[in-house]
């Protein structure tokens, strides 16, 4: 038997047409497919570049406009706004990038946008001065690499992930997707996993990311075959 369960982004429980009769314990489940249409963003509201004369209080801004960016698009921003005060470099070998400020300029990027470039070692929050600082880690845009499938009706007694009880279903591993994308990842030899004892007559998906947050999809549709 299969259920489809769609707009599980949402986090809502979906009611079944016909309850499952798992009172003596004997039945498993396991995630059949997940159907993912990109919709979360690598960029927050929030974000900022900001620039100054070197000692001044006098300060100009940039706000990137919440999305998901490829690094081609936030390095060309950068460099719209701030020419004038530093140049901005990335290696289509290593992925590193190099952030060179010019005498006399000090800037300033939100933490956020830190991470994202990986120019975050000890910066955070800083106004770096005129120097030229170079990422010591691969630009990361991309960001989310596993989404973590979670079923609240698995029973804990049965199912453990690294020792401890767990109600995660599945991890399911991304290839690389711009914003829009439609994913379908399949599974042909499911892990199967022990529902809890009783009768079942509503199913609840919750999905995370990397960072152990629920995906935020931006009313982008989500759905999975179990």
């Amino acid at each position: 038997m299969f259920h489809i369960l769609k707009n599980v982004q949402d986090g809502a429980a979906v009611g079944l047409q016909q309850s499952i009769d798992n009172r003596n314990g004997s039945m498993q489940v396991g995630l059949r497919s997940l159907t993912v249409t990109v919709g979360w963003y690598n960029v927050e509201a929030g974000e900022m570049l900001s620039w100054r004369r070197s000692g001044s209080l006098e300060e100009g801004s940039f706000e990137f406009p919440p999305g998901f960016y490829r690094v081609s698009r936030i390095m060309n921003m950068m460099r719209s706004e701030a020419r004038e005060y530093a140049i901005f470099r990335v290696s289509s070998f290593t992925g590193l990038i190099t952030l060179e400020i010019l005498d006399g300029w000090e800037l300033r990027f939100t933490d956020g946008l830190l991470s994202l470039l990986n120019l975050d070692d000890g910066l955070p929050g800083t106004w770096l001065d005129s120097w030229t600082y170079q990422g010591d880690r691969a630009a990361n845009f991309v960001g989310t690499k596993t989404l973590s499938v979670y079923l609240q009706q698995l029973s804990t007694t049965a199912n453990f992930v690294d020792g401890a009880p767990s109600k995660l279903l599945a991890l399911v591993g991304l290839d690389n997707y711009s914003y829009g994308d439609t994913k379908t990842i399949r599974f042909d030899s499911p892990e199967f996993k022990h529902l809890i004892r009783d009768s079942i007559s509503e199913l609840k998906v919750s999905i995370y990311d990397d960072k152990g947050k629920i995906i935020d999809n931006h009313c982008i549709t989500v759905y999975v075959s179990v």
